[in-house]
């Protein structure tokens, strides 16, 4: 039923947004999770007022500099391969027509510890009026000295959770779907551990037994049943910011 309602509020969040006119944009940029001087597929996606539109010419940018200009095929998707050359997150920059969009490549080494956060159940207050959850900011602050955060979305989208992130403020990462724990396995192929997870009871089920620190604001056996933040912190030896 949560999760229902979470859906239900954004899925009228979305009319409203399109009906606004906001958050039209031509092109969609995906995050993207890396090894340093490790090649990853940046991926675009150029549409029309509703449909994805095909045969678009999008121009690319990495941390400031331009990259090369793609052609979209026939779905709208539109792919450049990267090598980056450093550590940190970076930014993907996506020119199509007269509008531009932005996304994250989290590059990382081998020796990084990636705590993963669901926006939809651990930073959110109300399914139905998603504010942020207390304490959810100065955490997340927090996680990013000792770790690399992501951010993950099941229900609603990338877009709408992109914009929810930016309008609460939170610390910028890369925001990547769920996908029944596809992050995971990806993160495993690059040979990165994932140190923690904060989400669903839903996400803990299927998540890697491996991953040591495990955490809900929902009813779980799967791990720690949490009722703040500062439980995650305690939990993982980290001090809060004043």
């Amino acid at each position: 039923m949560p999760n229902l309602k979470i859906a239900i509020a954004f899925s009228l969040a979305a009319i409203i947004v399109l009906a606004g006119g906001i958050g039209r944009a031509s092109v969609i940029v995906f995050d993207r999770v890396a090894l340093v001087n490790q090649p990853v597929q940046l991926a675009v996606r150029t549409k029309g007022r509703l449909l994805p539109k095909g045969g678009e010419r999008v121009i690319l940018f990495v941390g400031g500099n331009r990259l090369k200009q793609i052609l979209t095929g026939g779905d709208g998707y539109g792919y450049l391969m990267h090598t980056p050359p450093e550590t940190g997150l970076i930014k993907i920059e996506a020119v199509h027509e007269d509008k531009s969009e932005s996304g994250f490549i989290l590059v990382m080494s081998a020796q990084d510890r990636v705590v993963l956060v669901d926006v939809e159940t651990a930073l959110r207050g109300s399914a139905i009026t998603p504010r942020l959850r207390e304490g959810s900011s100065r955490a997340i602050e927090s996680l990013n000295r000792a770790y690399r955060v992501i951010y993950l979305y099941t229900l609603t989208g990338l877009t709408l959770n992109r914009q929810w992130l930016n309008s609460n403020r939170l610390p910028a990462s890369v925001v990547l779907p769920w996908g029944n724990a596809a992050v995971i396995k990806t993160l495993e192929r690059l040979g990165i551990h994932t140190h923690a997870i904060v989400g669903s009871a839903g996400q803990l089920k299927s998540a890697d037994k491996s991953i040591p620190h495990r955490f809900s604001f929902e009813e779980t056996i799967e791990g720690l049943r949490i009722d703040s933040w500062a439980d995650v912190l305690e939990a993982l030896e980290i001090n809060a910011p004043q």
